[in-house]
């Protein structure tokens, strides 16, 4: 349950004349972190703005610039999930304000609680901040900055409450949205995803039964996943997962390296949460925090283009299908809408990379790593994997492979480690030598959280 609110307000109707910025961190539900800023907008103020927040001219002489205050804000929404009340609003000035003042797009995920209480609370007579914080008893001073950053984080926090979601974006997912994204070159909007109409099955025809079918004895890094069917595996341990059953009749299947598991059909229209977690390391001011990375993959098992890396810097694959988020340092979120992947990617290979270090720092290795798949429409996970080995700066873990077999998705557990980390990684699956180059420097500017420009 971690986020960032925020709210702006504007010296005119200009979207690049913010004069106030509010910002609220959420860390495990509970706010721990508030900020309120005036800014300059080195432009003119309109008589009804300020009867709507009280701010004059005279009030900002001498407080920063946008630009001035950028590089204090900006690490504190990279990489996050950002939400605000009316949040098409609030991203156009963020994006406005950057764009007038030639600044680069951070990346981050966003949702809009005026979308999700309009879903959410539909008896409200109006969804607008005042009348959803009077409803759940928030105290607001409506258009103070911080104030309405605040009762948005709050508003956020009773939803999930409500709805007994632990995560913001599988919130969203339940209500049938789908996270904005900003990112460096553009962004995409928070809307909801379109409903597919329900194909009418087939009249007398029956289910098939599945296929028993026998994992490979091993899986090479990378390599395409053995071919269904094949002989049985040397060890009985490497065989297929049983089915996950209906939540508390059956304990949720623990994988094993080699063993394969069944989700296309045990996830409501194939939504799927990959969510790796490790343990935190004992010293944070040494740590090397890791990433998590997606590589969409073709028949031939490469990447065609740089965009089909889903990594930092690059949140979201062109379809839409495949983005990923951070919400804590010790753990990295990706989420597949797998039945609406192009056709041509066949397989995703999900990896684990920590980068190398320099100098005489002696981080620690990162410990304890781990995969559970979760429905994120229900919240049921539907495995685990304990990846069981421990990462050292400069390598990287191929965690294990979704991919499609017979018009379905598997998942098969491969948990190999691979000397030379991220750019091994990037090289083995088909990108350039200039994206690897590019891959790496993001992710170091996101371990340093140094501004891009």
């Amino acid at each position: 349950m971690d986020f960032t609110a925020i709210d702006f307000e504007t010296a005119n109707s200009g979207r690049s004349s913010a004069c106030a910025l509010g910002l609220v961190q959420v860390r495990d539900g509970v706010v721990t972190a508030e900020h309120n800023w005036l800014i300059d907008p080195r432009q003119r103020f309109d008589g009804m703005n300020i009867a709507i927040h009280g701010i004059t001219p005279s009030m900002v002489r001498g407080e920063p610039t946008f630009a001035e205050l950028w590089p204090t804000v900006e690490p504190l929404l990279q990489g996050e999930i950002v939400i605000a009340h009316n949040a098409s609003f609030d991203m156009s000035v963020l994006r406005y304000c950057l764009d007038d003042s030639s600044l680069g797009y951070p990346g981050f995920q966003y949702l809009c609680t005026y979308l999700l209480g309009k879903k959410m609370l539909q008896d409200l007579p109006s969804h607008k901040l005042n009348v959803i914080s009077a409803h759940f008893g928030i105290r607001l001073k409506h258009h103070d900055a911080l104030e309405d950053a605040r009762a948005s984080a709050l508003i956020l926090l009773k939803l999930m409450e409500q709805w007994q979601q632990f995560d913001p974006l599988l919130l969203a997912g339940s209500q049938g949205y789908k996270p904005g994204t900003m990112y460096d070159g553009g962004y995409t909007p928070f809307k909801a995803v379109p409903k597919k109409a329900a194909k009418k099955p087939a009249a007398g025809k029956k289910a098939a039964a599945a296929p028993a079918v026998s994992a490979s004895a091993g899986l090479p890094v990378g390599g395409t996943v053995a071919a269904e069917g094949g002989a049985p595996a040397a060890s009985s341990g490497l065989r297929p997962a049983a089915a996950p059953t209906a939540a508390g009749a059956a304990a949720v299947p623990t994988l094993v390296r080699g063993q394969r598991v069944d989700i296309g059909d045990k996830l409501s229209a194939s939504r799927l949460l990959a969510a790796v977690e490790w343990d935190a390391p004992a010293s944070q001011a040494a740590a090397v925090q890791p990433e998590t990375a997606a590589f969409l993959l073709r028949d031939s098992g490469r990447c065609e283009q740089e965009r089909e890396l889903i990594f930092y810097g690059n949140m979201e694959d062109p379809s839409g299908s495949v983005f990923c988020s951070k919400p804590a340092a010790h753990m990295g979120h990706l989420y597949l809408q797998l039945t609406s992947l192009p056709a041509a990617i066949t397989r995703i290979a999900l990896g684990l990379t920590l980068a190398e270090v320099s100098g005489d720092s002696n981080p620690d290795p990162v410990m304890n790593a781990s995969v559970s798949l979760i429905d994120s429409r229900t919240g049921a996970k539907l495995a685990v994997f304990p990846i069981g080995q421990s990462i050292m700066p400069g390598m990287a873990v191929v965690i294990g492979e979704f991919y499609r077999y017979k018009d379905k998705w598997r998942f098969a557990a491969v948990g190999e480690r691979v000397p030379g980390g991220l750019p091994a990684l990037c090289s083995h699956y088909g990108l350039e030598a200039d994206s690897t180059g590019k891959v790496r420097a993001e992710s170091a500017a996101a371990a340093e959280t140094e501004n891009p420009k």
